[in-house]
């Protein structure tokens, strides 16, 4: 789930094992030539870091006018092994901004549309003695405004129910998002995995993604590292999912994260769907202390957490499981933006401080020193 609703968003390496990994084929760019320090910044500072938060690794896509200037991993994805430009994170809910391209894609090509009842072709069990499932969109669910919880295996007995009314109120749910991702396959007789293969991988040029195990994948996982200080196998889906379980490199989301602000090859009414916010998130605008930092509206567009500052506005997804801890965000206006990304269950702390160095004068940059 997105940590910022919730805060901002929401064993130590030694520091010898943290040294920066680059890509040997990287040239210099006119920006790195304006920002010399920068990178010697994070070089310095993030393995510090790391061992602060007991956090393994962290591997970083720096974006700057719609361009990735350079990456940087510092850490380790496993016991005694370096992290490389080449590791392989879960990034958890990171993945419900590339199921949202997806279904807008689609629907920009006639194949569907975000307001159509999802009871046409899905009614979960659970829910088809409901008549509220009726109301069921796929604008609905992409905004999280079904009125279904988070999981259903969290509420008793296991049973997917409704909350409150679909259409509503904001409740961040990934069954909303498998709920769509049924209804998607049936209506057009296609696995999740290869429609999303399709429209938002190869388009984009993501090479090292995907939600299933590919034998690519071997030797390249950050194995996710809990609280307690000890690593876990990870988890790999049997199936692709539509809200988790999306492996992937900082440089291979990073260019998703530039295709979704370039608005490449989506329609601008749909874009423009995407970008705008469809709830506002009241607790987590009210809850912010304005004497203590800058404080946004926040809320939800079409798959983006949306922060608008005065003069500033963010969007953004985070992404957790146990023992992984994922961010992605770009201010529209610059096309400046990030992809931070870590196997430590305490990879937050880190990013929060990793935010203030790359974007030192921003009001996001101010919210996250809020939290340190």
């Amino acid at each position: 789930m997105y940590a910022y609703s919730c805060r901002l968003l929401a064993l130590g390496l030694a520091v010898a094992a943290c040294a920066p990994q680059r890509s040997a084929a990287q040239a210099p760019t006119a920006a790195m030539a304006r920002e010399p320090n920068l990178a010697a910044a994070l070089d310095e500072k993030a393995p510090l870091w790391l061992a602060e938060h007991d956090v393994p690794s962290i591997s970083v896509a720096y974006i700057r006018g719609g361009r990735v200037q350079w990456t940087r991993v510092y850490g380790e994805q496993a016991e005694g092994v370096p992290a490389t430009e080449s590791t392989l994170y879960n990034v958890a809910s990171l993945a419900k901004p590339v199921f949202a391209e997806t279904m807008l894609r689609l629907a920009a090509r006639g194949e569907l549309s975000l307001d159509e009842p999802l009871a046409g072709y899905w009614v979960d069990p659970d829910v088809a003695a409901d008549p509220r499932h009726a109301r069921l969109t796929p604008r609905i669910a992409l905004s999280h405004r079904t009125g279904f919880p988070n999981w259903r295996f969290q509420q008793p007995g296991r049973v997917l129910a409704f909350e409150r009314d679909p259409g509503t109120e904001l409740g961040y749910s990934g069954e909303g998002f498998e709920y769509t991702r049924r209804f998607a396959q049936q209506k057009l007789g296609t696995p999740f995995e290869a429609l999303v293969d399709q429209h938002v991988f190869r388009p984009f040029g993501m090479t090292s993604t995907a939600h299933t195990w590919r034998d690519w994948f071997a030797g390249r996982i950050a194995l996710p590292y809990g609280r307690e200080g000890r690593y876990r196998e990870p988890t790999i889906a049997d199936s692709a999912m539509a809200s988790d379980d999306l492996y992937t490199t900082a440089a291979d989301y990073a260019r998703f994260l530039i295709g979704v602000m370039d608005r490449d090859g989506l329609p601008a009414a749909y874009a423009a769907q995407r970008d705008s916010v469809h709830v506002v998130n009241a607790r987590a605008t009210t809850s912010c202390d304005a004497g203590k930092t800058a404080c946004p509206r926040v809320g939800m567009g079409l798959g983006w957490e949306i922060l608008d500052f005065p003069g500033e506005t963010v969007r953004m997804h985070s992404g957790g499981d146990w023992g992984e801890s994922t961010l992605a965000f770009y201010f529209p206006e610059t096309r400046d933006g990030a992809v931070l990304l870590t196997n430590g269950a305490n990879g937050m702390k880190v990013m929060l401080q990793v935010i203030p160095l790359l974007f030192p004068d921003t009001q996001l940059a101010e919210n996250a020193r809020s939290y340190e």
